[in-house]
C-alpha cells in the first residue's frame, strides 16, 4: 500500500505536477483572455484578409503550393501549415452578414482565430515546461521557467496578431522535437518511434516558420550538454573542459539534416528562391558594415525587452530607443557610442558563456541556445526586417531558462526562500499587468498605432499608418452607412456616414504630416493619393499632384515608378470627363517599367479604346490573355472592343464606363 501510494499521487487530478500545469493554463487564459474580441491588425489584413486562399476549402491543397502570401512572391516565405490553421479559422468563423438580403457576403467573427493562438501559446508553454523538466530534472525550475515565459510581455504580438501564431507554432513543434531527442538521447538507435514522431516535429516546425533551421545545431548543443553531464556525473571532475564528441553529436544530427533538406527541396519548388529578394533587404542601401552596426545597437533594445519589457513597438525602426528617453539614431559605422555598447555587451555575453561551458554549468546550455535561434534575426544574413518582438519567441525560453536556473539557485537557503518568492511573485504580476494592458493596444488598427504614437513618438511611419487605419475604418463605415440607408434605417446609416466623414478628415490630416516627416516612404504617397480619389467629393488634381511628389521625392522610390504611373493614368480615366490621352501617356510609361504588370495592360487597353484605337486595345488585351487566358478584366475588354469596334465618339466614352 505504502509502495503505491507515489504512483497513485502520480496518477491524481490535483497532483503536484499536474497543478503546476493547470495554473500555467489558467494563467494563460486571465492573461490573455481580453484579446478575444481583437480584430485583424497590422500584418492580419496582408496574411488573412486580402489572401483568399486561405478562405475557402477548395484551396487546402494549393496552400501547399503557393508561397506565403500568394500574392507576395518576393517575400520568399513559405508556412502552408500556418495557412491551413487560418483556412480552419476562417471557415470555423463564417457569420451570416446583417446586410446578407443586400448581397453583402458573410461576415468573419474573431473570437476563434484569438483562441487559436492562446492554444498554441499555452501548447508551446506546457512543451517548454517538460523540456526543462527533463533535462534538468527540477519541477521547480521547469516551473518557473514556463511560468515567465506564459507571461512575458515581449510575447503580446505573437499572440494576439493572428499572424504571429508562425512563431508559436513553429516554436510548439521545435520544443517537442527538442524533448523527444533528449527523451531517448540514452539510446544507440537513430530510429526509435520517438525519434521519427521527433524528425516530424521538425518537419511540421519547417513549415511554420523558417527560423526553425535552428533545431539542428540546437541538437548539437543539447547532445554535448547531456554528454558533458553524463560525464561530469560518472567521472565527478571538477573544473576544466570537457572534450566534444563532435563525430557522435553529428552522427545523432544527420537525421534532422535529411529533415532539412527535403524541406529545401519543396520549398524551392514553390518558391523558387531560398532567401528574400534583395530589393526587399531592409537594409538594401547600406554596407555590410552598417547593417552589422545597427544589429549591435538592436541588441541593446532586445536586451531591455527581455528585462524590462516597455515602450513597446510594432514596428521598429530608426531613431530607435534605448530606454526611456534615451534614443539612438541608425549609425554609419562601428565609432558609435551605442554600436560600442552593443559590442560590449556581446563580449561580456560570451566570456559568461565560455565560463559556463568551462565549469560544466547547467547554465550553459540555454547560453547557447539564444544566440543560436536568435542568428536567423541577426540580419548578417540579411533579410526584410530591422528588429521586432516576434523575433524573440523561441529565443526567449533560453532567456527563461536561464531565470528558473536563477530563482533555484537563490533559493537554496531557507532565509532565501522567502525573499526570493517575494519578488518572482511581484515579477510575474508586473509582467502580467504589462500584458494585459498591452493586449488592448493591439484591440484595432487605430488602437495599435495611436499607441505607438504615445511611446515611440520619434517613429516616423506611424503618421502614415494611422492614416492607412483611419482609410480603411471610414470606408467601412461609409460602405455599412450606406447599406443602412438601402434599408431604411436612417439613424444608423447617419451615425456610420458622420463617422466616415471624421475618420476622411483625420487620414488626410496624418497622410499630410506623413509627406511632411517622412517623404521617402512611398506607400505614403500611394494610400494618400488613393484617399482623394476615392473621398466624397474627389479631388484629382490633388491626387495626381500626390503621386508625382511620390514619384520625385526620393531614389528609394525608383522601384515603385511603374505604380505612381499607373495610379496617375488611372485617375484620369476616373475624371469627369475622362482625360484618355494624359492616361495613356502614364499609362504606357508605366508598362514601359513593368512589362509584365497585367492591371498595367488592361486599363492601358481601356485607354486605348476610349480614345479609338481598337487594334492597340485589342493587342494589349491579348498580351494579357496569353499569359493569363482566365483574366476576367482582360475578357470583359475583348467583349467591349468587339461591340465597340464600328461605335462613335460617344460610343467610345460608354465603353470607357462599362470598363
Amino acid at each position: 500500500m505504502t509502495a503505491s501510494a507515489p504512483r497513485e499521487e502520480k496518477r491524481s487530478f490535483f497532483s503536484p505536477l499536474r497543478k503546476r500545469i493547470y495554473l500555467l493554463i489558467l494563467l494563460n487564459l486571465l492573461v490573455f483572455g481580453n484579446t478575444f474580441q481583437n480584430r485583424f491588425t497590422y500584418d492580419d489584413v496582408e496574411y488573412i484578409k486580402k489572401n483568399p486562399h486561405v478562405q475557402s476549402p477548395e484551396n487546402l491543397i494549393s496552400l501547399f503550393t503557393h508561397p506565403y502570401p500568394p500574392h507576395r512572391p518576393e517575400l520568399s516565405l513559405y508556412r502552408p501549415l500556418v495557412e491551413v490553421t487560418y483556412l480552419i479559422d476562417w471557415c470555423s468563423s463564417l457569420r451570416r452578414s446583417e446586410f446578407a438580403d443586400l448581397a453583402f457576403n458573410d461576415t468573419v467573427a474573431m473570437p476563434l482565430f484569438h483562441l487559436t493562438n492562446v492554444f498554441y501559446h499555452i501548447a508551446a508553454t506546457i512543451a517548454l515546461f517538460f523540456l526543462v523538466r527533463l533535462l534538468y530534472k527540477n519541477d521547480s525550475v521547469a516551473f518557473f521557467a514556463a511560468l515567465i515565459f506564459s507571461i512575458h510581455p515581449v510575447h503580446v504580438e505573437n499572440v494576439t496578431s493572428i499572424v504571429g501564431r508562425a512563431e508559436s507554432m513553429c516554436a510548439l513543434f521545435f520544443l517537442l522535437s527538442l524533448l523527444l531527442f533528449i527523451r531517448e538521447w540514452g539510446k544507440e538507435n537513430l530510429f526509435t518511434p520517438y525519434l521519427f514522431l521527433s524528425y516530424l516535429f521538425f518537419f511540421l516546425s519547417l513549415l511554420s516558420k523558417e527560423s526553425a533551421i535552428t533545431l539542428p545545431p540546437v541538437i548539437l548543443i543539447a547532445d554535448w550538454y547531456l554528454w558533458a553531464r553524463k560525464r561530469r556525473e560518472e567521472a565527478g571532475a571538477k573544473g576544466g573542459y570537457i572534450p566534444v564528441n563532435l563525430g557522435r553529436g553529428v552522427i545523432r544530427t544527420l537525421p534532422y539534416g535529411v529533415v532539412f533538406l527535403s524541406y529545401l527541396i519543396l520549398r524551392l519548388e514553390v518558391v523558387q528562391r531560398v532567401g528574400i529578394t534583395p530589393s526587399h533587404w531592409y537594409f538594401v542601401l547600406e554596407s555590410t558594415g552598417q547593417r552589422l552596426a545597427a544589429m549591435c545597437v538592436a541588441a541593446l533594445v532586445y536586451l531591455r525587452l527581455l528585462i524590462f519589457p516597455v515602450a513597446m513597438s510594432a514596428d521598429y525602426n530608426f531613431p530607435v530607443r534605448i530606454f526611456g528617453p534615451i534614443w539612438a539614431n541608425q549609425p554609419s559605422g562601428f565609432m558609435n557610442f551605442w554600436v560600442l555598447s552593443g559590442i560590449f555587451l556581446l563580449i561580456v555575453y560570451v566570456f559568461i558563456t565560455i565560463q559556463a561551458i568551462r565549469k560544466k554549468s547547467p547554465f550553459a546550455f540555454p547560453l547557447l541556445f539564444f544566440p543560436v535561434t536568435m542568428f536567423p534575426f541577426s540580419n548578417i544574413i540579411p533579410f526584410g526586417d530591422f528588429m521586432a518582438e516576434r523575433f524573440l519567441y523561441l529565443p526567449s525560453v533560453g532567456f527563461v531558462m536561464i531565470v528558473g536556473l536563477a530563482i533555484q539557485k537563490l533559493r537554496r537557503g531557507k532565509e532565501r526562500t522567502s525573499w526570493v518568492l517575494v519578488l518572482l511573485c511581484l515579477l510575474v504580476a508586473g509582467y502580467s499587468i504589462r500584458t494585459v494592458i498591452r493586449n488592448r493596444d493591439w484591440r484595432s488598427g487605430i488602437a495599435l498605432w495611436t499607441a505607438e504614437m504615445k511611446q515611440n513618438p520619434k517613429n516616423l511611419s506611424v503618421y502614415s499608418s494611422l492614416g492607412s487605419e483611419y482609410s480603411l475604418a471610414r470606408k467601412d463605415h461609409l460602405i455599412k452607412g450606406n447599406a443602412y440607408r438601402e434599408k431604411g434605417q436612417y439613424v444608423k446609416s447617419a451615425q456610420h456616414l458622420k463617422l466616415a466623414r471624421e475618420y476622411e478628415d483625420t487620414a488626410l490630416e496624418y497622410f499630410e504630416e506623413a509627406v511632411v516627416k517622412n517623404p521617402g516612404h512611398h506607400l505614403t504617397y500611394f494610400n494618400y493619393g488613393g484617399l482623394c480619389m476615392e473621398m466624397r467629393n474627389p479631388d484629382y488634381d490633388r491626387s495626381e499632384d500626390i503621386f508625382l511628389r511620390g514619384a520625385g521625392s526620393t531614389a528609394a522610390n525608383a522601384q515603385s515608378l511603374h505604380v505612381f504611373y499607373y495610379y496617375i493614368g488611372l485617375l484620369n480615366l476616373k475624371r469627369v470627363p475622362p482625360r484618355p490621352e494624359r492616361a495613356l501617356f502614364f499609362l504606357q510609361k508605366a508598362h514601359g517599367l513593368k512589362r509584365s504588370q497585367d492591371s498595367i495592360l488592361t486599363t492601358m487597353a481601356a485607354a486605348l479604346g476610349s480614345v479609338g484605337r481598337y487594334g492597340d486595345s485589342r493587342e494589349a488585351v491579348r498580351e494579357v490573355l496569353e499569359r493569363d487566358p482566365a483574366n476576367k478584366k482582360a475578357i470583359k475588354i475583348i467583349r467591349l472592343l468587339r461591340q465597340r469596334e464600328l461605335a462613335t465618339r460617344s460610343g467610345s466614352e460608354e465603353f470607357l464606363d462599362n470598363k
